[in-house]
């Protein structure tokens, strides 16, 4: 599993959403989003046993007007079909009072969190009035009672909160939360995999050239489908990428994009991630679309290549029912 997301939400699995563009958010990208429905985000496909995970954050430069109580979280959601275990693991920002906020890791049993609090007149290793780099990983207990899960958070290369004797179970896991109240607080530059996560990752556009489809090209830069099995590809200017960032470079994970990607019916609710090199065409996650015209979607996998080795990669959509 993987997920990568350089700051858009109409990439999350739930409208509510807001993308807000702006350079002080991600000067990568310029773009940030809030997510305010807590304990929600992407829908998985499969339960996992661990999670990696990479992300910035702004925190403004006064507390005052950040939500109380939890008011940012990133990790796992455990359905719990038993419902004794069900909740959040994962990295959350919590607002203690005016002048206080927590780190914490959170364990999905109730009672289980480990934190470490800042304030205005000492907030280190936070940045007030800028952006903040996170990196965490949260492995699962093995259920039945036991507190045997591990958690590690860093925040700007600092190491926060560290242990094992974690009681977050993954358990009957159904959602990636990404979660950010309002503006104050948005979220980019987000990585999440259930294997690791290099500190330095870091999330590329990759530029596309010559569609090939049978769908029907709207004029607009976008294409609809009429019929199931409809699909476009696209080729990967792999030498632009090689301009900025060298033949060598190793790649992680792939995310193919559609902004906007919609349903305007019944018969065609869902878009197939494809990808085709040396004549094999390979189909990856299926994602079911939504009706606002605003909407996206983001279908993200794992490979382990370089820059290089990505020469001829055509990446794109099939239509599904």
């Amino acid at each position: 599993m993987r997920y990568i997301n350089p700051g858009y939400a109409e990439f999350l699995d739930i409208d509510g959403g807001t993308t807000i563009s702006d350079t002080a958010y991600n000067p990568t990208h310029g773009v940030a989003f809030y997510q305010p429905t807590n304990n929600d985000g992407i829908t998985l496909g499969s339960t996992i046993t661990e999670l990696y995970g990479k992300f910035d954050f702004f925190l403004p430069s006064s507390f005052s007007n950040i939500a109380s109580d939890y008011f940012l979280k990133v990790g796992i959601y455990n359905g719990g079909s038993d419902g004794s275990t069900a909740g959040f693991t994962g990295f959350a920002m919590y607002k203690y009072s005016t002048y206080y906020l927590r780190f914490r890791a959170c364990g999905s049993r109730s009672g289980y969190v480990k934190e470490k609090s800042i304030s205005d007149s000492s907030y280190s290793p936070a940045v007030l009035n800028g952006i903040n780099h996170i990196w965490f990983h949260f492995k699962s207990s093995t259920g039945n009672g036991n507190y045997d899960g591990e958690y590690e958070v860093y925040v700007n290369g600092v190491s926060v909160l560290e242990g094992t004797n974690n009681g977050g179970y993954f358990g009957d896991c159904s959602k990636l939360v990404i979660y950010a109240a309002n503006a104050v607080t948005p979220i980019a530059e987000l990585i999440l995999s259930d294997t690791a996560v290099g500190n330095k990752e870091q999330i590329a556009a990759i530029p596309l050239t010559n569609p090939v489809t049978d769908m029907v090209d709207r004029g607009d830069g976008s294409y609809m489908a009429e019929s199931a099995g409809q699909q476009i590809l696209q080729t990967v200017d792999v030498a632009s990428l090689i301009t900025n960032f060298g033949g060598v470079s190793p790649v992680t994970g792939i995310a193919i994009v559609g902004n906007p990607a919609y349903r305007n019916g019944e018969g065609l609710t869902s878009l197939v991630g494809i990808s085709k090199t040396n004549g094999t065409q390979t189909e990856h996650g299926t994602k079911t679309l939504r009706t606002s015209t605003t909407a996206g979607t983001v279908d993200c996998y794992s490979v382990n290549t370089t820059i290089a080795n990505m020469t001829g990669l055509q990446l794109g959509w099939k239509a599904g029912v």
